[in-house]
């Protein structure tokens, strides 16, 4: 994928249905072909294991004490990039691993999903 080209199939892990709703809507309105969303780590993993994707949006903090941290280590492991979006504060620990992925705060606007997709 050329450098700021909005990525074609993109992965959402979201798992409050509002947001991943309105984020989808958003991505599609961005120029993304096709938004696949998943709510839990097994249903993401399904979807990826039947989809290659260009690019993954996981919130970071999933329903109970689940983190999409298995997800992130499945999609670098085939090279898909990722980002993670959260709605909690800067002190956000990543493992050693993923410190290089961009991080989306929550609430996020077209704008900022925009910068993100591109690059910038």
């Amino acid at each position: 994928m050329p450098s700021n080209a909005i990525p074609s199939i993109v992965l959402l892990v979201e798992d409050h249905a509002v947001i991943a709703m309105n984020t989808e809507i958003l991505l599609l309105d961005l120029g993304v072909a096709e938004v696949k969303t998943a709510g839990s780590v097994v249903a993401a993993l399904e979807l990826i294991e039947a989809t290659r994707f260009d690019y993954a949006i996981l919130d970071l903090k999933l329903e109970g004490d689940e983190d999409s941290l298995p997800i992130a280590e499945r999609l670098v492991a085939i090279g898909v990039p990722i980002a993670f979006a959260t709605g909690f504060g800067e002190g956000t620990a990543l493992a050693d691993a993923y410190q290089g992925a961009p991080m989306l705060r929550k609430p996020y606007s077209f704008e900022d999903l925009e910068r993100l997709l591109r690059g910038s």
